[in-house]
């Protein structure tokens, strides 16, 4: 509802219904900043008189298919008159200002202040056109245009599927570190999603991380604020945390044990490991735990026997180690 300011005018691509609606804020001295953007629309009606607005919609409205649209309300006590409450009325059609099916109404409202609201309604039919009217419920004893309201702040206009949401868990390295994860997924639902775990601070980043292990609560909310939460866990497959070695390998492809590397059970860094055969010739290095040695020396296999390595790496604690062994390469 971006555009000029003005009386009687709307930006596209909306166009008028009926009655003479406004682009705000400014107009008949309403100034109430928007809730979003730049300008919004008001509109008053009567006994006799009405204001709305409407729009060709790019995709119809299909036939018997339940949707869902979220936009901004408030209440103008008065908008060139005085005014009682505000209502608005949302019509389906087939041609430009055509009110042949009420969709959804908000009921009468008084707040002044911006307040969200999600029409849901279900289609008995497709419709091409849709219309938003300020629109009388009751009589105002304050003046005869006795309904005013602003509206701002439109979504989409979307198929109500509501959302599930699953979690993805990264286990804690060990028992004294808080290295683990979490990564809400979400089906359904309209985006933009947003994420919030344990009742903290809602985010637009559906991944958590730096979590201690224990159980926690995922909740998301779509663009329509419809929600879903999930109940997970974080865990620690060690509860002391170490670094280990095997001490054999067989890089023979059968998917065990193929690769010389440790298992690591805690956050470490400054990790380095080296590998010499038993003449101390320097045959595999690595920066980096998850990149193990596959058994062969410049490009061909290497020979059975006991290799030694060097790792050194710092942990959690921030405490340096140096683990010295022997690997047993077989076929």
């Amino acid at each position: 509802m971006e555009g000029a300011r003005g009386k009687g005018i709307i930006p596209a691509p909306w166009f008028i219904v009926q009655g003479t609606p406004d682009t705000q804020p400014g107009i008949f001295d309403i100034k109430l900043p928007p809730s979003a953007g730049s300008s919004y629309i008001g509109m008053h009606s009567g006994k006799g008189f009405l204001e709305g607005i409407g729009q060709q919609l790019a995709q119809p409205l299909k036939a018997h298919t339940t949707y869902v649209l979220s936009f901004d309300l408030a209440f103008a006590t008065y908008y060139l008159y005085p005014a009682c409450y505000g209502n608005l009325a949302i019509y389906g059609g087939n041609t430009p200002g055509d009110t042949a099916a009420l969709l959804w109404s908000s009921g009468n409202f008084i707040q002044t202040d911006w307040k969200r609201y999600h029409a849901v309604f279900r289609t008995t039919q497709a419709w091409r056109y849709i219309s938003f009217l300020a629109y009388p419920t009751a009589p105002c004893n304050k003046s005869q245009f006795g309904i005013a309201l602003l509206i701002d702040n439109l979504s989409a206009i979307d198929e109500l599927v509501l959302p599930t949401v699953t979690a993805a868990v990264k286990p804690c390295s060990c028992g004294e570190v808080s290295d683990g994860s979490i990564t809400l997924h979400v089906t359904g639902g309209a985006p933009p999603f947003q994420y919030q775990l344990d009742n903290g601070i809602w985010q637009t980043d559906s991944v958590f991380s730096g979590l201690a292990a224990g159980p926690h609560i995922g909740k998301i909310k779509d663009n329509h604020e419809f929600g879903a939460q999930v109940d997970t866990s974080v865990t620690s497959p060690w509860k002391n945390c170490l670094v280990i070695f095997p001490n054999a390998f067989t890089p023979n492809s059968d998917g065990q044990n193929d690769i010389f590397r440790p298992k690591v059970y805690d956050a470490i860094h400054n990790y380095r490991l080296q590998v010499y055969d038993r003449w101390g010739k320097l045959v595999f290095s690595s920066l980096a735990p998850e990149a193990g040695w596959d058994g062969t020396f410049r490009g061909a296999r290497a020979g059975v026997q006991a290799y030694v390595y060097i790792c050194t790496y710092t942990d959690s604690r921030q405490e340096q180690h140096m683990l010295k062994g022997s690997v047993l390469l077989l076929y």
